[in-house]
């Protein structure tokens, strides 16, 4: 199945607060079991046949115990070459009390490993995910910086997760999202699964193709941590150097520290 995770948004309006309301969420509209699973199954198809998919983000995180709050743009990547999946999250640039700068950081998802790039510093640091089946699941990513079930089958799914019918969220990015074609699932881990450890809930905004359009993640400690998947606009594109980014394992070391788990 497939949902995922995280430049510039030039003409993006950054008068308004992300928080609108004190409320969570909207009503949430009569939970129904079929129509669930077919938003499931269509997210596992639309993955099977994938092969790239990159789209604008912003990545939001919140921190419950001092307040802050910090919005960065950039770039999520899907790519698939055969049975192997890359995804990334690519940050541009940092967003805080309307100021911006630029501040490029990456995280790539390589099957049970995670990359966190810090591109300042010139800082790679590879980590492997602990994790009960695979490191593309919703419990996995959430040690990353966003999670989605990516790869997952709906049946995959159904025995980690409860999920349900949601309601689109009154606070965050995912507030800004005006379709209403959109569907947003609520994802609460059952207990004794590694998410039950990390998160409280997701809800995960589904387009009618079964793409993502975006997360928000309520962890047990009141952090959160939400991206949202525009689509493209007139004259937007990719950095020049996606390629690169997205494969740091082979970029170059010279000048660079690299920490890499001890087998």
């Amino acid at each position: 199945m497939f949902s995922t995770m995280l430049l510039m948004f030039f003409g993006m309006p950054l008068g308004g607060p992300l928080e609108e309301s004190p409320h969570a969420s909207k009503p949430t509209p009569p939970s129904s079991e079929a129509s669930v699973r077919d938003v499931l199954d269509q997210a596992e198809r639309v993955a099977a046949s994938l092969e790239s998919w990159t789209r604008p983000a912003l990545y939001r995180t919140e921190n419950d115990l001092t307040g802050d709050s910090v919005l960065r743009t950039g770039w999520i990547s899907w790519r698939r070459t055969q049975d192997n999946v890359t995804v990334g999250l690519l940050l541009e640039w940092e967003v805080v009390d309307r100021a911006r700068r630029k501040k490029v950081k990456d995280f790539i998802l390589k099957g049970p490993f995670l990359w966190e790039v810090e591109h300042e510093g010139k800082l790679r640091i590879k980590r492997r995910l602990s994790t009960d089946d695979s490191a593309t699941t919703l419990g996995a990513l959430g040690r990353g910086p966003l999670p989605l079930p990516i790869g997952m089958s709906a049946d995959a799914v159904l025995a980690k997760f409860t999920v349900t019918e949601g309601a689109q969220p009154d606070i965050g990015v995912l507030a800004k999202i005006q379709d209403e074609r959109v569907r947003y699932l609520r994802f609460t881990p059952k207990d004794g699964t590694p998410a039950a450890d990390e998160m409280d809930h997701a809800v995960v905004a589904y387009m009618a193709d079964g793409l993502p359009r975006g997360v928000r993640v309520e962890r047990l400690n009141g952090d959160v941590r939400e991206g949202r998947f525009d689509p493209l606009r007139e004259g937007q594109s990719p950095p020049l150097d996606l390629n690169q980014r997205m494969n740091p394992e082979t970029a170059p070391r010279e000048g660079w520290t690299i920490q890499e788990p001890v087998d």
